[in-house]
């Protein structure tokens, strides 16, 4: 297999190209694409811990807490004291958070639909089967929990 069929090369395109497609929408919107998978988060599962967005969006703690504070100044999330747990921050989406939340969802679909535009429909299930599998296996690796129970 030569370097430019490597998963890796692949895999970083595909990363790269998808950003690029969402860069205007995201400008428009006021965030950029590594914050994208915390706001999700919020609007998902609103109350739910950093360590658990953390696990969720495969990202370490301190950048999880450091993306988490710069999307609080943002004004799109908050976090409180659990009661339960004084030490554990929960994270909830704002209004404003809300307020794109739509937009967002139609970039991300549409930014989706056009990477996978020139795919049959079985090749999308087979894709998107393979790409399962592939982080099943990277996160068993890491002794990181399945993540689609938890998605």
């Amino acid at each position: 297999m030569n370097k430019h069929a490597s998963f890796g090369y692949m895999n970083a395109q595909m990363v790269r190209l998808h950003k690029a497609i969402l860069a205007e929408k995201l400008n428009e919107i006021g965030i950029t694409y590594g914050q994208i998978g915390f706001i999700m988060q919020a609007l998902r599962h609103p109350g739910r811990n950093q360590d658990q967005i953390s696990q969720v969006v495969s990202v370490d703690k301190a950048a999880t807490a450091r993306t988490i504070a710069k999307l609080v100044d943002l004004k799109l999330l908050y976090r409180e004291e659990n009661p339960e747990n004084r030490r554990e921050k929960l994270v909830y989406p704002t209004e404003k958070a809300q307020e794109i939340q739509e937009d967002l969802r139609e970039a991300l679909q549409a930014a989706n639909q056009l990477m996978m535009s020139e795919l049959s429909e079985d090749e999308k299930v087979q894709l998107m089967s393979l790409l399962r599998r592939m982080i099943d296996t990277g996160r068993e690796t890491l002794g990181l929990p399945s993540v689609w129970d938890i998605l």
